[in-house]
């Protein structure tokens, strides 16, 4: 069964990433959540792409974004509620790579598994081909 809440969630967490307020888009995360950035494998530090588990590295996950990126652009395109607590959403973005100074433009897609009102599985897929273009 669909929960318009999910989207909501989702919705929210969009709304303070938009306004730069890191501290509410922390807060959509749940205590247990896990995040997934292009691919589910182990981190060097600073690195983006890989897996996060738990608050704590959420907040390195959204660090890791500031640190490396000046958005240019950020656009949701669309939210979809899917099998239970399942929410898609997918759009487009241009960030500057802070390091080098280049463009990284790429759609994206977003699935995320909401629990308890909050974000409990984050996964993001975008052209990492494309950033490895910009980022080097």
């Amino acid at each position: 069964m669909k929960n318009s809440n999910n989207k909501q969630v989702l919705a929210s967490y969009f709304e303070a990433f938009g306004r730069g307020d890191m501290v509410a888009v922390r807060s959509h995360f749940h205590p247990n959540c896990k995040i997934v950035s292009v691919r589910e494998a182990s981190r060097v530090n600073g690195q983006l792409h890989g897996s996060y588990q738990g608050l704590e590295e959420a907040e390195t996950f959204l660090g890791n974004i500031v640190s490396l990126f000046d958005t240019q652009s950020f656009e949701v395109k669309s939210l979809m509620e899917a099998e239970e607590n399942v929410v898609y959403a997918h759009g487009s973005f241009v960030h500057k790579v802070k390091a080098k100074g280049n463009m990284f433009e790429s759609d994206w897609v977003q699935r995320c598994v909401i629990a308890d009102g909050k974000i409990l599985e984050y996964r993001f897929y975008e052209d990492s081909a494309a950033y490895e273009i910009a980022a080097h």
